[in-house]
């Protein structure tokens, strides 16, 4: 029989108080920005966090957060899990800050278009045991699916992004046309999965998209998930990220034990391609290659992970 679950997010709480987006702020993300400064010589363009990390509420006082103290991405993707207390509606959506000089943060957000379904296999190598009904063997996200967009946010000149939720990479209604329509350079997913291996699903479908119409695809997911999906492995693999390019390279992005976070070095190099008539773009096309990763350690780390 299938049943419905929903997720409690705990890891937004501690000591029975919830975590603010102030405390996230100034306890991870930004002592994160500037290791990665440290490392790179220069301010990271952005910040990518997995599915459902975050609330609407916390996400809002992050961003805000981040422009008091002077911190200048140009953007934040992040997930977020949002409750309606009225009609009981839960909503896993992706939300994409656009920070602009003079401009204030640009909001944009999207609902998951496709419900996650766990089975038996899964609950088990997930080590999850929240049903006390044995007749039960597949369980359905419990989420509002309705209102289905997909933003795309044109970066700068020669760079365009837009965001998918961990099933709707693998479903081709209703994005998949219209992300292949679109061509955007960079197409990030955001996970709440296993490991990020090649062989997985995410790399299957992240192919489709390179391959047509030649998107960079990254996947990522949480840290927590690919530790509770390899307590079982002889050999885990502690792997949070997966990017594939356009030239069909795929590169795995592990996480070490103890570190916070990946800085990932893309570069955007030039593309020439002619159409089915051999009409040239005279190279105006880009497209992105993974050229360096470095994971990111904190010698204090905030009291509540």
């Amino acid at each position: 029989m299938a049943a419905y679950f929903r997720l409690d997010q705990l890891w937004l709480q501690y000591a029975g108080e919830r975590l603010t987006g102030g405390q996230l702020a100034d306890g991870l993300i930004i002592p994160l920005i500037k290791q990665a400064y440290t490392h790179s010589g220069q301010m990271p363009d952005g910040v990518v966090l997995p599915e459902c990390a975050l609330t609407s509420e916390i996400a809002m006082e992050l961003v805000e957060t981040l422009k008091a103290r002077g911190i200048k991405i140009e953007f934040l993707i992040t997930g977020v899990l949002d409750n309606n207390p009225g009609s009981k509606a839960s909503y896993n959506r992706a939300q994409t800050f656009v920070l602009r000089k003079g401009e204030g943060a640009v909001k944009r957000e999207q609902n998951k278009h496709h419900r996650w379904r766990l089975d038996r296999h899964q609950t088990e190598t997930y080590a999850l045991d929240f049903d006390d009904d044995d007749d039960n063997d597949q369980w359905w996200e419990d989420i509002d699916v309705g209102h289905r967009q997909l933003p795309f946010f044109g970066l700068r000149k020669d760079m365009s992004v837009t965001t998918l939720i961990c099933e709707d990479l693998a479903r081709a209604d209703p994005a998949m046309s219209l992300i292949r329509a679109v061509g955007p350079n960079l197409v990030i997913a955001l996970l709440m999965d296993g490991p990020q291996l090649e062989t997985r699903w995410p790399g299957r479908y992240a192919t489709v998209l390179a391959d047509d119409p030649g998107s960079a695809v990254l996947s990522f997911t949480c840290s927590a998930m690919v530790d509770r999906s390899n307590w079982r492995q002889a050999r885990p693999a502690r792997t949070i990220g997966l990017m594939r390019d356009a030239s069909g390279r795929t590169q795995e992005i592990p996480l070490p034990q103890d570190a916070l976070g990946v800085l990932l070095t893309l570069e955007s190099v030039k593309k020439h391609q002619t159409t089915l008539d051999n009409r040239s773009d005279k190279g105006i096309s880009r497209e992105l290659k993974l050229r360096h990763m470095l994971p990111l350690f904190l010698a204090k780390k905030p009291v509540w992970i």
